[in-house]
């Protein structure tokens, strides 16, 4: 137990005394709590750059591929407009620009059948027993059974129809029947009905039949049974709605191009902009930002840089005839070192030169084989391609080393890890010796979702995981220290309160024996005066 005892003898202050020391002491943990306050700082920041590397992550995405590069809009206008909205349009950015020619003679519509008979009541005994007959179904109904339950039954019953309960009557007089819908529509979706009543009287009579779509697009009449229609029109979908024809427009639309690529500068300006913010120096000041210095922030910031600036791997920068890399489109960095987009320069040089400047964001390739799709991390270039013991075989020019494709089929793709991840070639049959080139060119959206994607990804591989790490692993080896620390302080004041508790009890006994020598003193004196 910790002895306190002020100065009763000493008269020192010896609580204030014992508590400046300890405050001195305890300087070293102090430091290791301000170290501590550092890596929480620039953890906070590294979540941060997080945040800003997952949003510009997102906006190249919508970038990163020819297909999702090449926003497409579908329109429909209405021959007559008196006649209401005949359909709803929409596209994939896969479908191919086109004007079609629609009409609409009739939509595709599900069978209804209703119940002859009417009831006063969808919560009391409908007094019925029996057997419905839905196509191949059979539904019982027991006499003690609601209007509500038997509807409830013959929907989950799975016979591929839904039923509801109308009232047929007025407020004073109310007059219930069943109604039975099919689920789907198309004339192929019909269904007989059929009744067995042991008790009451119940049959059904279809009031509305099923029936296909019928349509003629230009001038080819076409039947379905959907008022969906989405494999008439290549990657386009149609939603029929009335009778009456007009006219589909599939086409580029350049709006929203223009706004995905005005997204990601402006997501790329974020990040650039916080990365300066936290590598900045003030030499007036004496001031810097958290991640002062950091070397994987600078690689970061580096590797965006040297991307968003540089040419486009596969395309010859020399080429005066080629659109290599965005600066050429309208995309510039201003004075304040932003990226700026120069809207009607970019959307000019889309119109004109649309596949181009989709190269400009997304991977393409062409050559001796097909092209189907590559990844941020397939490396652009030219390369050689033979054919070696039924393998297809790609080497980079101005390199030596041939790497090897897997074959699936009429398809090869590249290996993880390899200069060709995320490459995919149809190949159809190789044929042994065959010899060739492909050109590979890699845009710019498409590489910086990888690189950001590479920064952010949950695991060992992730530049900001491993920064998180080591700060959460230099906090937890300083938190051992203060608690080591701690330790050693708790016994250290302890000692110190006991060694001044002795001190006091020394004083005692010496200002005790100060007092006894001094009445002997005083005891001597006074004999010697007699």
């Amino acid at each position: 137990m910790a002895i306190t005892v002020d100065g009763l003898i000493s008269g020192m202050n010896t609580t204030s005394i014992i508590s400046q020391i300890m405050e001195i002491e305890r300087r070293p943990i102090q430091l290791i709590e301000d170290k501590r306050t550092v890596l929480s700082n620039e953890k906070a920041a590294w979540q941060e750059a997080s945040t800003r590397m997952l949003a510009l992550e997102s906006a190249a995405a919508k970038l990163s591929s020819t297909s999702k590069f090449a926003s497409r809009s579908a329109t429909f206008a209405n021959n007559n407009s008196a006649a209401g909205t005949v359909m709803s349009v929409s596209s994939e950015s896969t479908a191919v620009d086109g004007s079609y020619n629609i009409k609409v003679s009739q939509l595709a519509q599900a069978q209804k059948s209703a119940s002859n008979q009417t009831f006063s009541s969808f919560t009391a005994a409908a007094g019925l027993s029996g057997t419905i007959t839905i196509g191949s179904t059979n539904v019982s109904v027991t006499s003690g059974q609601s209007l509500e339950e038997i509807k409830n039954n013959i929907t989950n019953s799975g016979a591929g129809v839904s039923a509801t309960i109308i009232n047929a009557g007025t407020s004073a007089s109310q007059q219930y029947m069943l109604m039975v819908t099919g689920d789907d529509t198309g004339a192929a979706n019909a269904f007989s009905m059929s009744t067995s009543m042991n008790l009451g009287t119940l049959s059904f009579s279809t009031t509305q039949a099923a029936q296909n779509a019928n349509l003629t697009v230009d001038g080819v009449a076409i039947t379905k049974s959907s008022n969906t229609v989405d494999d008439v029109i290549a990657d386009t979908t149609l939603n029929l709605q009335t009778l009456g024809s007009g006219t589909v427009t599939v086409s580029t639309d350049y709006d929203i191009i223009l706004e995905n690529v005005q997204a990601f500068v402006s997501a790329y300006n974020d990040a650039m902009d916080y990365f300066r913010e936290q590598l900045s120096y003030d030499s007036t000041n004496q001031t810097k930002g958290t991640l002062f210095g950091n070397g994987t922030l600078m690689t970061m910031q580096n590797q965006l840089r040297a991307i968003m600036s540089g040419s486009i791997p596969g395309i010859d920068p020399t080429d005066p005839t080629k659109l290599s890399s965005l600066s050429q489109v309208g995309i510039k960095t201003d004075i304040n070192n932003q990226l700026t987009v120069d809207t009607t320069t970019f959307s000019d040089t889309l119109k004109s030169r649309f596949t181009e400047v989709a190269r400009l964001f997304a991977p393409s390739g062409s050559g001796t084989y097909t092209f189907i799709s590559a990844t941020g991390l397939t490396q652009g270039g030219v390369y050689d391609t033979k054919v070696e013991g039924g393998v297809l075989k790609l080497k980079k020019q101005g390199t030596s080393d041939w790497i090897s494709l897997t074959q699936d089929g009429n398809y090869a793709y590249g290996a993880t890890d390899s200069v060709l991840d995320g490459l995919l070639l149809r190949t159809g049959s190789l044929t042994e010796g065959a010899t060739g080139t492909m050109t590979i060119t890699n845009g710019v959206a498409s590489r910086v979702e990888a690189n950001t994607g590479s920064y952010t990804e949950f695991s060992t591989e992730g530049l900001i995981f491993n920064q998180n790490r080591s700060i959460e692993s230099r906090d937890a080896e300083f938190q051992d220290q203060v608690s080591d620390l701690e330790v050693r302080l708790t016994k250290k004041e302890e000692d110190l309160k006991a060694k001044f508790a002795n001190l006091e009890v020394l004083l005692a006994k010496l200002t005790s024996q100060q007092q006894y020598l001094s009445q002997q003193l005083s005891s001597l004196n006074t004999n010697w005066g007699r």
